[in-house]
């Protein structure tokens, strides 16, 4: 079986459209393409719910079919257990433990990563199978949780990722990140919420999905969630577990060709908690309670009341900056990753045309494009 794609660099991808002269319409960076009206419903979802939509959706109920030929990571599947938070932390860290290899806790500062380097330290005892790699960002968007760290965990092995030395490290073990904590709990940005507020949150899906076809599309759609899906809220959070948690190339990272990487929350076991618990994405009209629950968790491993009351969701970009910057500095730009974890990419990348594409591939990808 040929592979399929995991995801792809739209900024290249979508020029085979023009080659093929196959007409769309691009919506912010997605591309609504002739012929797929299902899939283009999901792409209005997506700007209805951000104002600059990115990362083409997949849809892992695999009930919609797309322009392009995705493999599914991880398909939708409903609940069978109903567990704890603290029940899923363990789990997941068990899990990693359970292998035996070195786990680099990428910690940006965020709600994300400080959460899940607090479930490990709450849930192993093997502190030299840890390593936390941080930068300077890290520090400043979290510097209170740094120093209880280093003073209440000396044999904690951490290290400064930045300079030269994410260029230079050949890391071993598994790169594990905060992936899925945002997907999985709506992706609620600050953005959206101060245009709708908490009420608006909790009003029925429909006030804001007002076109009777996409209404249609959605009174379907959500239906496959297995649960009620009756405010903005739900329909978010549906939208963005459904249809937008795979966003990142594949296990692969640019910090080494020896250690691979794993998204913490991007898991069935996060998933179904927040399944039976969308209620606690978001706890009153302060968009400081986004994530309030996995606060309140960090809150019992490092009691820090200011944190709890004041910590917000923010971007942190210092990691992806680093990625970038090595991606550019090794020549490791992409048109599109594999499902088989194969690289699409011609020669001259940035520069990019038809001939060198098709001097490279010839026909042998065609058959990730539906509409041939």
């Amino acid at each position: 079986m040929k592979p399929l794609l995991s995801i792809i660099n739209p900024s290249f991808f979508y020029r085979i459209l023009d080659w093929q002269n196959k007409p769309y319409q691009l919506i912010g960076s997605l591309a609504k393409v002739e012929g797929f009206d299902r899939y283009n419903n999901l792409i209005d979802l997506n700007s209805i719910f951000s104002s600059n939509p990115s990362g083409d959706p997949v849809d892992r109920t695999q009930t919609v079919t797309g322009p392009f030929a995705f493999a599914v990571q991880r398909p939708w599947q409903a609940p069978v257990i109903k567990q704890t938070f603290d029940e899923v932390m363990a789990q997941r860290v068990d899990y990693y433990v359970g292998t035996g290899e070195k786990l680099n806790l990428c910690w940006s500062g965020g709600i994300d990563s400080t959460c899940l380097v607090a479930g490990f330290l709450k849930h192993t005892t093997h502190l030299d199978q840890l390593r936390v790699l941080y930068s300077p960002f890290s520090v400043y968007e979290n510097r209170e949780f740094f120093e209880y760290l280093k003073t209440n965990y000396p044999a904690l092995d951490m290290l400064d990722i930045s300079g030269d030395v994410y260029l230079e490290t050949a890391f071993d073990g598994i790169m594990i990140n905060g992936h899925g904590g945002d997907e999985f709990t709506a992706s609620l940005d600050e953005s959206f919420f101060d245009a709708v507020r908490y009420n608006g949150l909790h009003k029925p899906w429909q006030s804001l999905i007002t076109n009777p076809t996409l209404q249609e599309f959605c009174t379907e759609y959500f239906a496959l969630s297995q649960r009620p899906i009756d405010t903005v809220l739900e329909a978010r959070w549906w939208f963005y577990a459904s249809a937008k948690t795979q966003v990142f190339p594949p296990r692969d990272s640019v910090f080494t060709t020896t250690a691979s990487t794993s998204a913490f929350f991007d898991c069935q076991a996060f998933e179904d908690y927040m399944w039976h618990n969308i209620d606690q994405v978001i706890d009153h009209d302060n968009y400081a309670s986004y994530k309030q629950f996995m606060k309140q968790y960090i809150h019992c491993f490092y009691a820090n009341d200011q944190y709890l009351k004041l910590a917000s969701k923010v971007y942190s970009p210092q990691f992806a900056r680093y990625t970038q910057k090595k991606t550019e500095l090794l020549n490791q730009q992409w048109i599109a990753y594999l499902s088989d974890r194969t690289v699409i990419r011609t020669p001259n990348l940035p520069l990019f045309s038809k001939r060198e594409f098709k001097n490279t591939y010839g026909d042998s990808l065609e058959y990730l494009f539906k509409y041939h």
